[in-house]
């Protein structure tokens, strides 16, 4: 996979987003609320920009989001852990 170009990288927000749903291992069926989620990343966005981000992730097909029981639940998304992948690498070429 080529390196992302400038122009195409993710705002940190959501690069926060993705790597603390890897670090809490919200990985395909083993979805995590997204209240644990933000009390994790301990946020002081909105509400209204944190479903914001969240839901540009889920649209980009980075994030599978569910309710379950009234509540939210997320996973990352095979394409998801590339893109992640792909971040990481792209931050080990920063320092390089």
């Amino acid at each position: 996979m080529p390196a992302m170009a400038q122009n195409d990288k993710l705002p940190i927000i959501r690069e926060q987003i993705l790597l603390t749903v890897w670090k809490l291992k919200g990985i395909g069926e083993a979805a995590i609320k997204e209240e644990v989620l933000r009390a994790e990343m301990g946020t002081e966005t909105s509400s209204e920009t944190w479903a914001s981000e969240i839901e540009q992730l889920h649209q980009q097909g980075f994030l599978e989001k569910n309710n379950v029981n009234g509540k939210i639940t997320i996973s990352l998304t095979p394409l998801g852990l590339a893109i992640l992948r792909q971040i990481e690498e792209d931050h080990l070429q920063e320092l390089k």
